[in-house]
């Protein structure tokens, strides 16, 4: 996604590479979300057919919520793919902490490149811990 980006349209802004990390990263959300709504049981999407509900709403009122734990995953493994998409992004010149992780490398400045790395990984457990949180925050609201 990086290198046609730098190619055919010869950018370095940074909010291009923003799109080609979303565009590599997306894909997890997009089949955990599919599987979810597959994997909702027959029998809750028959109620919901004998109540009468429409197709959009079966989707927003059932399918969605009953799906959201395997949506959290998908976000969860998106965001997580994207930071690890962040060192890659610096090779082709894209800014962020991931040029700090290059420099320590190329330099054999290993503070650098630890400092800048362990800040990824924080970063990557701070989100991932949020996402969970949010996930059990929403499961005891829909249980009240």
């Amino acid at each position: 996604y990086l290198i046609p980006l730098i190619f055919l349209f010869s950018v370095t802004e940074s909010k291009l590479y923003g799109i080609a990390i979303i565009l590599y990263a997306i894909v997890p959300v997009i089949r955990l979300t599919n599987l979810g709504i597959r994997l909702v049981d027959p029998d809750v999407i028959e109620a919901a057919n004998a109540f009468g509900m429409t197709p959009r709403q079966k989707l927003l009122k059932v399918q969605i919520p009953l799906a959201l734990p395997n949506i959290m995953a998908g976000v969860n493994q998106t965001i997580m793919m994207s930071l690890a998409m962040v060192v890659i992004a610096s090779l082709v010149s894209a800014p962020g902490l991931g040029v700090l992780v290059l420099r320590g490398i190329r330099n054999l400045e290993l503070g650098v490149g630890l400092v800048s790395g362990l800040g990824i990984v924080i970063l990557a457990v701070i989100l991932d811990r949020v996402t969970k949180a949010s996930l059990a925050r929403i499961n005891t609201a829909e249980r009240q």
